[in-house]
């Protein structure tokens, strides 16, 4: 394929038309949008000034993550050929190779390169973008049986066992539901991105709880600088948990008043709060779900409809909840069912996301900038053994790496990437990182203690 075109799901598109000048990547770290320089970003060789684009862009500021950087990989994982039509207008130069690198190096590259491409092309070939809608109809059966499960315990048991079993299917429910409206709003199902949306909304807000563009605000900034301590458009929101756990000194190095401030007795003891966080995990989510309901209507892709959906959908969650719960006949029930379903729906999302990327490296942006975008996602990403418990259990994110590295790859091909990211990997000596559930829980708490430790 020519070096200026872009393929796509089978589609070609053109990309500018070279003007002539050329920007090495020196130039082009340089201007990463600090000291009041521009802010730049390459895509397939072709340099895009976007300074301003920040506003009008519908991720937001996120495309700032790789300001200064080559955002070929993360552009491609994210966005669709269409998006292509508007990289004419932000571009000002072709990219050129500093020469310091060598032939021999440059070979390597081309190599690597080649071979990223060729997984994309294999995936393709074998049609693994393309969704099964029998598959994602079977998916949601088997949650609203869930659903139906847990009202009949409250039903027919009631009181004190009915309070229980209802709250930890209900807690199930709510968990697969997240993984379902992950899937919608990757736009895995559908390639009409309205109806992944519409999708996203049931799912996500109705059946689960959480706001989609919040979601979507933070999910997509975890995508693009996974396990990076800061960028221009700031770090990777799921680790900055600060001040209640710590998990790299690069997260606070250098930050004077950070360490001021850090209260190391919580650090110190971390590890007993990990389980007792989880557990109120779900209620931080829904209050910052229903928090970014006061932001401006530009914050949601969809403008002002959006954000009537987004708040008359999440009130027919709370109602139904609140109906779900007026089942049981006692206060009490009433009480240890809120808090069974809660906590557990905390802790069964917690112990997922945990294991894929807590445990494993974090970058500073330094070291992200000296790192290509699989490579990152590899080093920053653990796997889950994927048995069957662990694979339905982890709505599909016993293949993590996979996930992060093809987005909007359906969650019954991610088996099919795996054998071929783990042949890329052993080829390039990258490591590829799987462990158990609990054997990578248990990596996460060793790592809180070794990390109080110093404190």
């Amino acid at each position: 394929m020519a070096p200026n075109t872009v393929q796509r799901k089978g589609a070609i598109t053109k990309a500018p038309q070279s003007n002539g000048r050329f920007i090495t990547e020196t130039e082009l770290k340089e201007h990463n949008g600090t000291n009041g320089c521009q802010t730049w970003i390459a895509i397939k060789d072709r340099v895009y000034d976007v300074s301003s684009f920040g506003v009008e862009h519908p991720g937001g500021t996120i495309i700032f993550t790789h300001a200064g950087q080559d955002a070929t990989d993360v552009f491609g994982a994210f966005h669709p050929a269409s998006a292509h039509k508007w990289l004419p207008r932000f571009y000002i130069g072709d990219l050129v190779k500093d020469s310091r690198i060598t032939p021999s190096d440059s070979q390597k590259e081309t190599e690597y390169r080649q071979d990223i491409i060729a997984m994309k092309s294999e995936l393709m070939k074998a049609r693994a973008f393309e969704s099964s809608k029998l598959y994602y109809a079977f998916k949601i059966a088997s949650n609203a049986a869930i659903l139906a499960a847990a009202v009949a315990a409250i039903l027919v048991l009631n009181g004190f066992a009915g309070a229980i079993i209802g709250g930890v299917l209900m807690a199930l429910f709510w968990q697969q539901s997240a993984f379902l409206a992950h899937d919608f709003l990757h736009h895995q199902v559908f390639t009409n991105r309205s109806y992944n949306n519409l999708g996203g909304l049931f799912f996500g807000n109705i059946w689960q709880g959480f706001s989609t563009s919040w979601w979507k605000a933070k999910h997509n900034h975890h995508h693009a600088s996974t396990n990076v301590v800061h960028t221009q458009a700031g770090g990777d929101p799921d680790i900055m948990t600060m001040p209640f756990l710590l998990w790299s000194e690069k997260i606070i190095e250098g930050d004077t008043e950070d360490l001021k401030d850090l209260p190391k007795f919580m650090v110190r003891y971390q590890k007993f709060f990990y389980l007792p966080l989880n557990a109120a995990a779900r209620i931080s989510w829904l209050l910052q779900s229903l928090l970014f309901q006061l932001e401006p209507v530009h914050k949601y892709v969809g403008g002002l409809r959006m954000k009537i959906a987004e708040i008359s959908t999440m009130a027919i969650h709370y109602l139904s909840v609140a109906f779900i719960t007026s089942l049981l006949e006692t206060a009490t029930s009433r009480i240890v069912f809120q808090l069974t379903c809660q906590s557990l729906g905390g802790i069964f999302l917690a112990i997922i996301f945990t294991v894929g990327h807590y445990a494993m490296e974090m970058f500073t942006s330094e070291e992200m900038n000296d790192t290509d975008f699989v490579r990152l996602q590899v080093h920053s990403t653990c796997n889950i053994t994927p048995t069957v418990f662990n694979t339905w259990f982890s709505g599909g994110l016993a293949y993590q790496v996979e996930h992060h590295i093809w987005p909007t790859l359906p969650r019954h091909s991610l088996p099919l990437a795996s054998k071929i990211l783990r042949r890329f990997c052993s080829k390039h000596n990258i490591p590829y990182t799987v462990k158990g559930l609990i054997e990578g829980n248990l990596t996460v708490f060793r790592l809180l203690s070794q990390i109080g430790k110093r404190f």
